[in-house]
């Protein structure tokens, strides 16, 4: 049996070691070519059913939103239902992406009227966090709310009494946290397949103008296209 544990913990490792390679191998922007590397090793356990559906709306849909919808939309069941954003140019181009008769809004609060809308992925600036992620909760929709959840500790508070007023599902993105791959190392270690661990080193490349999230505005931004009175809305009150 210790000799099976052996090759088990050693198969693990080159698996690993093979994918930290193809990882090191590919530009920091190249993150499919990551995930694909990932999936080969690693997969979903859990079966999917065709009743098993879920339609999220995304709100704000930037560069975080843009991941995390093309993520999402990998797991069987999983639909778009709509996207708000308040830069028209976002909602234009989910509409060129994704078909004309895409729901899309500047205004959050009518997608989340939407009975359609099963979830949502709040990926905004952070300052909204906190009351997008409460009126979609009273909303009774489940959320997914991107790191940070709450801009000023306070806030929590009222967020994790939302959540459990709504009895939905909260789920806040950080880096890597529900990673498979996260997962799975997990189990392994539970099952002493990788043997007493002594130190976790992690490392993430950020030492080039896409990892340091430096973005250009975009030539059209205006009045016009960007809605910044309801952008800045909510910074009154963090005064």
């Amino acid at each position: 049996m210790q000799n099976d544990n052996s090759e088990s913990r050693r198969k693990f490792l080159r698996q690993i070691g093979a994918t930290s390679l193809a990882v090191a191998a590919s530009p920091l922007s190249s993150l499919a070519a990551r995930e694909k590397a990932e999936e080969r090793i690693l997969h979903y356990e859990r079966k999917i059913s065709a009743n098993d559906k879920v339609r999220v709306g995304v709100i704000g849909y930037g560069v975080q939103g843009h991941f995390d919808l093309g993520t999402a939309l990998k797991v069987p069941g999983v639909e778009l239902a709509g996207i708000c954003d308040l830069y028209t140019g976002r909602l234009e181009n989910a509409k060129e992406k994704f078909g004309a008769e895409l729901y899309t809004t500047r205004n959050y609060k009518e997608l989340l009227g939407r009975k359609e809308v099963d979830a949502v992925i709040i990926a905004t600036t952070d300052c909204w966090h906190s009351r997008i992620t409460q009126d979609a909760l009273a909303a009774g929709k489940h959320v997914y709310v991107e790191k940070p959840m709450v801009y000023k500790i306070d806030q929590g508070y009222d967020v994790i009494t939302a959540s459990k007023k709504s009895g939905k599902v909260l789920q806040v993105g950080s880096q890597r946290v529900s990673s498979i791959g996260y997962a799975k190392a997990k189990e392994l270690l539970a099952a002493g397949e990788i043997g007493k661990l002594n130190m976790v080193n992690a490392v993430y490349d950020r030492q080039s103008s896409i990892g340091a999230w430096e973005y250009t505005i975009p030539k059209d931004a205006s009045a016009e296209t960007t809605d910044w009175n309801k952008f800045i809305e909510v910074t009154d009150k963090m005064a």
